[in-house]
C-alpha cells in the first residue's frame, strides 16, 4: 500500500542521469569515533556540496546539524554499536522511524553484521524495522555484511541478501565481490527488483575506487555507498566528481570496465 510512496522517495538517490546512486556514509563517528575527514560537521559540508552526490547516510544528531544544508537525500540510520563493544555486530537501535520522519528524512538505513552469533537477532531487527518504516511509506537501505569466520564466499552473502529481500528491505549496501567480475553472480535475481549498491570499505588505491564505480555501470548494479574512501582523500569533492563522471559517461556504460583495467596496464603512472 505504501509501495508509491517508497518508490518516490528512492528515487531521491537516483541520478536522473546515470540512472546510479551515489551516496555516502557519514555515520562512522558513533562506531569509531571522530576519524579523519569526519571531525568537523563545517569542513564536511564544504565538500559535500556538489550535485555528485544524490544521498547521505547520517546518525539522527548529525542529521539536524547537516540535514537542512544539504540538497540531496537524506537517509537516517537507526542502529549501531561502538567499536569497544564486547558484541559490536550486534547493532542496537539508537532511534525511530517516526524520529527519522520528523527530521525529514527520505529514508531510513540500518546494518545487519551476518554471523553465528547475530543471525537471530538481525533476523528480528529486519523485520521490526522494515514494518515501521514501510507504515510510513519510507524504503529501508539494509547494509549487509558476512561477518563469520567461516565465511563461504558469495553463495553464504547471497544469502543473507535474500534473507533481508524476504523480510522487505527496499535496497541493499554490500562488499563487492574481490573479483569485480563476479558482480553478475552476486546480484543475478535480486538486482531486478531491489537496488545493490556497492560498499567502499577502507580507504584503498583511488584507482580501485574507480574500477568499482566502472563495474557498477559494467553489470547494472544499482551504485555505491562510498564513505572512506571519499571523505578520507585529500579532495572528496573531486573524488566525488571523478565517480560521478564515469557513472555518467555513456561509453563507460558500454565497456568503461574493460577499458578501465586496460589503461591501469598500460599506464600505471595514469594520473585519475
Amino acid at each position: 500500500m505504501t509501495e508509491m510512496a517508497r518508490n518516490r522517495r528512492w528515487k531521491r538517490f537516483v541520478d536522473p542521469q546515470s540512472g546510479k546512486a551515489l551516496v555516502v556514509p557519514l555515520d562512522h563517528g558513533l562506531t569509531v569515533g571522530p576519524i579523519a575527514g569526519i571531525q568537523r560537521p563545517e569542513e564536511m559540508l564544504s565538500w559535500l556540496d556538489t550535485d555528485a552526490v544524490t544521498g547521505v547516510v547520517l546518525h539522527k544528531g548529525l542529521a539536524e546539524r547537516l540535514g537542512g544544508k544539504l540538497d540531496c537525500g537524506l537517509i537516517i540510520h537507526l542502529n549501531g554499536s561502538v567499536c569497544t563493544d564486547e558484541q559490536p555486530d550486534i547493532k542496537q537501535l539508537v532511534t525511530t522511524v517516526e524520529a527519522a520522519v520528523r527530521l525529514g528524512a527520505d529514508a531510513v538505513s540500518i546494518q545487519t553484521n551476518f554471523s553465528a552469533a547475530t543471525a537471530s537477532h538481525n533476523l528480528r531487527l529486519i523485520g521490526h524495522v522494515v514494518d515501521e518504516a514501510h507504515s510510513w511509506g519510507m524504503p529501508v537501505l539494509n547494509m549487509v555484511y558476512d561477518k563469520s569466520s567461516d565465511a563461504q564466499g558469495l553463495e553464504r552473502l547471497r544469502h543473507f541478501m535474500r534473507t533481508a529481500v524476504e523480510l522487505g528491505v527496499d535496497a541493499l549496501k554490500v562488499a563487492a565481490p574481490q573479483n569485480l567480475q563476479r558482480i553478475p553472480e552476486l546480484i543475478d535475481g535480486i538486482q531486478g527488483h531491489t537496488p545493490v549498491l556497492f560498499a567502499g570499505g577502507t580507504l584503498a588505491d583511488e584507482r580501485a575506487l574507480i574500477e568499482l564505480a566502472a563495474a557498477t555501470v559494467e553489470f547494472g548494479a544499482g551504485g555505491i555507498c562510498v564513505g572512506r574512501n571519499v571523505f578520507q582523500r585529500s579532495n572528496p569533492a573531486t573524488t566525488l566528481m571523478q565517480l560521478q563522471s564515469v557513472f555518467r559517461d555513456d561509453v563507460l556504460s558500454e565497456s568503461g570496465f574493460a577499458r578501465s583495467l586496460t589503461l591501469n596496464q598500460q599506464e600505471p603512472e595514469l594520473a585519475l
